[in-house]
């Protein structure tokens, strides 16, 4: 009888831990989760106002990335599109390709629509 109780008690601890690691797993999986869709989105007037609303042609989504068509680079101002928190600008040729911590497939979207 010994013996029994003996393996029992020897699955039981390792259960319990491993229980306890997934039920850890899970509360952080759901903090992150809650964290990424509280953050507000970028001022996306504030962005078109960087690029010149007139001034752009084409909106799209790429890559996790926004893509911008316009008809004058020079007349985007760069350092204002900057500050909006915009990462990894880069300019080819016409086209501004920018990304966000975040929400950059919302953000894009609701560039399309103000836009129009």
């Amino acid at each position: 009888m010994p013996l029994l109780i003996n393996i029992e008690t020897q699955y039981l601890v390792p259960s319990i831990i491993f229980l306890v690691a997934v039920m850890l797993l899970i509360i952080l999986f759901i903090r992150r989760h809650k964290s990424k869709t509280k953050q507000s989105l970028v001022e996306v007037s504030v962005i078109i106002e960087a690029l010149g609303k007139d001034n752009i042609k084409t909106i799209a989504f790429q890559r996790h990335k926004i893509v911008v068509a316009v008809e004058r680079y020079r007349s985007v101002d760069l350092e204002a599109l900057k500050n909006t928190g915009a990462i990894g600008i880069n300019v080819v040729g016409n086209t501004i390709k920018f990304y966000y911590e975040n929400n950059n497939e919302q953000i894009a979207e609701a560039m399309k629509e103000r836009v129009g």
